[in-house]
């Protein structure tokens, strides 16, 4: 528990135990040539990775699977296929940056599937204060908003399915990048808030260069986390390193505005 391992995942979930794990947060290889580690038989390999998060998955658990587009039609029939039955949220990851070629349209976008194996799934209610433009008064008095202490009309609201976050590679100064596929760390966070409590076990079976354990430290989860790559497996334990020697900064500082309302 709480280690990042280096190897095959197909190999090494095979030794977690079924409906062990409360959520799974992964970023998988998808098969568009990009680097070495991403050229595989999408289809295949995807299958068997898959299958085996679903099999060590709890009835009550949760799938967050990064995709990039050029594989979405293969990926949904898969989800279906090995048990996923219900996809409950599709978000769009904003990044702003991306890269264009003479055929192309810049992508600057990422998806990210939420899955899960029954409608008895973890959820923690997110809302975030947003700033309104046209608030709404009735006999004179605010309803639904209030004045923050920057004197700004804002009001509680749930998240949205696009979230807007800058790539690591163009955001130096929260995420220093030392994966070519790196996610935000803020993004890991809050896909790990919404369906994880304190205490749960999450698995990575594509856990790069840490990212999703770094998270999982800050937000007190338990992690397993697993990269064949050894030059990133070695990253991510360098930086697993580096946070517990100043473990209790205050992570509520990064999600500014961000609560849990189970019961709203």
């Amino acid at each position: 528990m709480n280690k990042i391992i280096q190897g095959d995942c197909l190999k090494i979930i095979k030794n977690i135990p079924d409906s062990k794990i409360d959520l799974v947060v992964t970023d998988p290889p998808y098969g568009i040539d990009y680097k070495e580690w991403d050229i595989i038989d999408f289809n295949n390999f995807t299958e068997l990775w898959v299958r085996e998060c679903f099999r060590v998955l709890k009835d009550n658990g949760t799938m967050w699977s990064f995709m990039g587009y050029q594989h979405i039609l293969d990926f949904i029939p898969i989800l279906k296929k090995y048990g996923y039955l219900h996809l409950e949220n599709w978000v769009i990851w904003a990044r702003q940056k991306g890269r264009c070629s003479s055929k192309h349209l810049k992508s600057q976008r990422e998806d990210i599937f939420h899955v899960t194996k029954s409608k008895r799934y973890t959820w923690n209610n997110l809302k975030m204060l947003r700033e309104i433009v046209c608030p709404y008064v009735k006999d004179g008095k605010p309803r639904g908003w209030f004045i923050n202490e920057k004197g700004k009309r804002v009001r509680w609201t749930g998240l949205g399915n696009v979230w807007v976050y800058t790539s690591p590679q163009y955001n130096s100064k929260t995420d220093k990048q030392v994966h070519p596929a790196q996610k935000p760390l803020m993004l890991i966070e809050r896909l790990i808030l919404l369906s994880s409590n304190e205490g749960d076990i999450v698995l990575d079976p594509f856990i790069g260069s840490g990212t999703t354990a770094i998270a999982c430290i800050n937000l007190n989860r338990n992690f397993i986390g697993i990269e064949k790559n050894e030059k990133y497996f070695n990253i991510a334990k360098k930086r697993k390193k580096e946070l517990l020697k100043k473990r209790g900064q205050n992570v509520s500082n990064r999600h500014n505005g961000i609560v849990a309302r189970k019961n709203d």
